[in-house]
């Protein structure tokens, strides 16, 4: 087997290769997905599904998909989950452009180097 590094720990042998296979949906984020994030607020208020939902003009089964980080809501569902939980909706948007990425870009390498590169020269606006 080609190893990368390897290191004993609590008498487990932990390598490269087997790190690089375990399933990236148990890595945790600081700033939790943009579907658990609106999951939390959802159940947090106590609300069905079906309430957030139409407020977003969105049928149950895409608001599933989207708390499950399967899918993401349009810009303009977004504007519109933004009002129904009082949210800012630049703060809002920037989370599904965000979430965008991360679905688009996550299992390439080049993707935090990309973020090093927006960081280090910012947008322009306006």
């Amino acid at each position: 087997m080609n190893t990368l590094f390897s290191c004993n720990y609590s008498r487990a042998n932990i390598s490269s290769i087997n790190m690089s296979r375990q399933n990236k949906s148990s890595y945790k984020t600081a700033t939790p997905a943009l579907g658990e994030w609106l999951r939390q607020m959802r159940l947090a208020r106590k609300l069905p599904g079906r309430a957030v939902a139409a407020a977003a003009e969105m049928d149950q089964a895409y608001l599933s998909k989207v708390e499950l980080g399967q899918r993401l809501p349009t810009k303009e569902q977004t504007l519109a989950l933004a009002k129904f939980f009082g949210q800012k909706p630049d703060f809002m948007e920037a989370r599904r452009i965000a979430e965008k990425f991360r679905m688009e870009h996550a299992e390439n390498p080049a993707a935090l180097q990309a973020l090093q590169i927006l960081n280090d020269s910012p947008l322009k606006t306006g």
